[in-house]
């Protein structure tokens, strides 16, 4: 890589760097003064503007998280971009995520479930990064759920060569024709909830780079199932 190609990299870094610290300083701002605002008020839970106020915050908690997901992905092409594939167990993963996720999984009454054979082989991945696919699709599925929904994860052996991992949610359906947009940057489907956009072409981006592919299928008001691929560690003898 040149000297200009570092440079270069190095000044996008530091400007996504910038741009989500503002942003995330911004955040936190309206978050604490909504909450205050909120504590003030006293308002009656059943009203409208109680019920705005509970949406602004739930919302700006969620764009928050999205901001915080986003600093931390890989933005390449970088110089020192890491990307170190190893044997990884897919259980000891999806635990570790759920771990992370479970207080907001618990505060919407949701149901989650690891469905693994015990057969599954290990994984030739980054676990850095397969935590970040994770993260990303197991929080899609909470945030996009009903309340009192279910979350499953299941995963096999498709072939000699890959696993198959699925992620199931309970969220209103995504129409057939918006399956393969939804990993564009910056795409929304349209529908109310707003899911797509930068988290899912970022994890599009890193199951990539594993080899692997990723896809969905739903349909509407049925709930939603990803899926992705990644390679079979080799054994070693």
């Amino acid at each position: 890589m040149g000297t200009q190609s570092k440079k270069q990299n190095a000044e996008r870094v530091d400007f996504v760097a910038a741009i989500t610290h503002e942003l995330k300083t911004s955040l936190t701002a309206i978050i604490a003064s909504v909450e205050i605002l909120a504590e003030e008020l006293q308002m009656d839970e059943q009203s409208v503007h109680w019920k705005l106020i509970q949406s602004i915050i739930r919302n700006a908690h969620r764009l928050n998280e999205r901001v915080s997901f986003f600093a931390e992905m890989p933005r390449p092409p970088m110089e020192n971009f890491q990307f170190q594939p190893a044997p990884v167990n897919i259980e000891h993963i999806v635990n570790s995520v759920a771990t992370r996720l479970h207080p907001r999984i618990q505060s919407r009454r949701q149901s989650f479930i690891v469905d693994l054979p015990d057969s599954l082989p290990l994984a030739r991945a980054d676990k850095q990064h397969l935590e970040q696919i994770m993260l990303m699709l197991i929080s899609n599925a909470s945030n996009y759920s009903t309340e009192e929904g279910k979350i499953r994860v299941t995963a096999w052996k498709n072939g000699k060569d890959n696993i198959v991992i699925q992620v199931n949610d309970t969220c209103g359906g995504i129409p057939t024709e918006e399956e393969e947009r939804i990993f564009l940057p910056h795409y929304q489907i349209k529908r109310t909830d707003g899911k797509g956009g930068l988290g899912l072409a970022i994890t599009k981006f890193l199951v990539e780079l594993h080899g692997g592919k990723i896809w969905l299928k739903g349909r509407d008001g049925q709930g939603c199932s990803f899926f992705f691929s990644l390679p079979i560690a080799e054994e070693v003898s």
